[in-house]
């Protein structure tokens, strides 16, 4: 799967050149410098989707802001609002975002044309689930009656590996793969963040070959604690992202560490891990 790395902004040009598959934060879009480099990757043909910094806020940004961002990135694909862990508020965030990009900024968005991407929020798989089939019912719907493409995207926050301490994200995404097989709508996979078992990855890199990409800040946040990791060893205990993440700066050695942390997620990503990466 393709992995998109989410550096600090003095890592910019660092990290944010690797690969032309980007996951940009809404709200950091205000910061010229991450505006400045990231429209540029744009011009060179990168691949940019509009995240719409729910996990930052609680919530997505609103649905006039996101539009607006996207259009002046030229984004090929744009997170819908959702609110974490909340299913019926996430529907009805969601519903908002469509009708009024669709009643009011409905231009906008057919020039754009971007790919859009449902994130389910859930406190249980049932609730996961029921919120996963009303958000396609309805993007089939909005997207039907307005004559839009109706492919989608289906986010999967990592959060959701704590429900299932041995088997990870695998419920889940054993549902998404029994509707690849017995349903008719198109829909791409795309799993948001890094979960906690770091090695999980490339199970599902093999398991679910068909999982599109997922993103990243984790080889950073432990960059900047100075922790190597070490594939198929035990996990360090996780730092958690400074408060200050996105501006804090990094000496040398946390750049080393976090080249090798980002080769390593990226080689999992990609489900062919070595057993040792040359440090």
């Amino acid at each position: 799967m393709k992995a998109a790395l989410i550096p600090p902004i003095s890592g910019l040009r660092q990290f944010g050149v690797t690969g032309k598959f980007h996951l940009l934060l809404s709200h950091l879009l205000r910061e010229p410098q991450y505006f400045s480099h990231y429209a540029k990757q744009r011009q060179e043909g990168a691949y940019l989707i509009l995240d719409n910094s729910a996990h930052e806020f609680g919530q997505g940004n609103d649905p006039e802001a996101l539009i607006y961002n996207a259009a002046a990135m030229n984004a090929q694909e744009v997170v819908v609002p959702d609110v974490l862990e909340d299913s019926e508020a996430t529907i009805e965030r969601s519903l908002e975002a469509l009708e009024y990009w669709f009643e009011k900024k409905d231009r906008i968005l057919r020039r754009l044309n971007p790919a859009l991407m449902y994130v389910p929020q859930a406190r249980n798989k049932g609730d996961w689930e029921m919120c996963l089939q009303n958000l396609i019912r309805m993007h089939m719907y909005v997207t039907q009656r307005n004559k839009y493409r109706t492919s989608l995207v289906v986010g999967v926050s990592k959060d959701y590996e704590a429900w299932w301490p041995k088997e990870g994200l695998c419920p889940l995404l054993d549902i998404l793969s029994e509707m690849r097989l017995t349903s008719d709508i198109k829909f791409q996979v795309h799993l948001l963040g890094w979960g906690r078992n770091l090695w999980y990855l490339e199970r599902y890199a093999k398991t679910y070959p068909w999982i599109r990409s997922t993103d990243s800040a984790k080889p950073f946040v432990y960059g900047m604690a100075r922790l190597q990791l070490e594939p198929h060893e035990e996990v360090p205990t996780y730092p958690k992202r400074p408060t200050n993440y996105f501006h804090k700066r990094m000496d040398d050695q946390m750049r080393h560490i976090s080249t090798v942390n980002a080769m390593i997620f990226r080689s999992l990503a990609s489900g062919s891990l070595t057993t040792s990466i040359a440090v």
